[in-house]
């Protein structure tokens, strides 16, 4: 797998958004330790069966109807927009949430509704990864070895950093960053599948 597989998927997972801020909040709920740990393992068991079932039905339909590919693709920049405005609407919103962290469990369930696995599906995995096992093994190796650090760098971030990230000065500023990065990249992907499309 090249570089550029490994900085997308770092891109796409290191970003706020509702599985990280959960793991965030484990880890200020919980620190860093072996315990807290089963949350990061429960948001890769999640991913992984997610982007696995996305990326089987897509391959396969997409052998007999390629449009389909092209319209997974159009959700996936449209849930990026989605979550460039909550974030940026947050921004604007009353306050630090304080209520307790998920459980394991519940993280596991809210990564598996989590539509980001179809962005990797869609967009980051090369097409046919799904109808190869090779090819299928060597992307869930990739994906691995990005998910895992990352997860557990943002419940360590939230054991060592979160009191000091409870303002709601901190919390808008935050927000408002991390929109317009999501709203550039989404903006970007979305003239690259234009182009592609229309042969721009």
């Amino acid at each position: 797998m090249s570089g550029s597989l490994f900085l997308a998927l770092l891109g796409v997972l290191a970003v706020p958004g509702p599985t990280n801020s959960l793991l965030f909040q484990t880890g200020v709920n919980r620190g860093i330790n072996a315990r807290s740990l089963q949350w990061v393992g429960a948001e890769w068991l999640a991913y992984v069966v997610q982007i696995t079932a996305w990326g089987l039905t897509l391959d396969w339909i997409a052998r007999d109807f390629p449009w389909v590919a092209t319209l997974s693709k159009a959700f996936a920049v449209c849930f990026l927009f989605y979550i460039s405005l909550k974030l940026w609407s947050m921004a604007h919103g009353a306050g630090h949430d304080t209520a307790p962290g998920l459980s394991a469990k519940g993280l596991f369930i809210a990564t598996l509704s989590n539509p980001k696995g179809l962005f990797f599906a869609s967009f980051i995995a090369p097409a046919g990864t799904f109808l190869s096992s090779s090819d299928y093994l060597a992307f869930m190796f990739a994906f691995t070895c990005v998910v895992l650090p990352v997860g557990t760098a943002w419940v360590m971030f939230g054991a060592c950093f979160g009191s000091r990230m409870t303002s709601p000065r901190s919390s808008r500023l935050l927000n408002k960053g991390v929109s317009m990065v999501i709203g550039l990249f989404a903006t970007g992907l979305l003239y690259n599948l234009a182009s592609h499309t229309f042969h721009v």
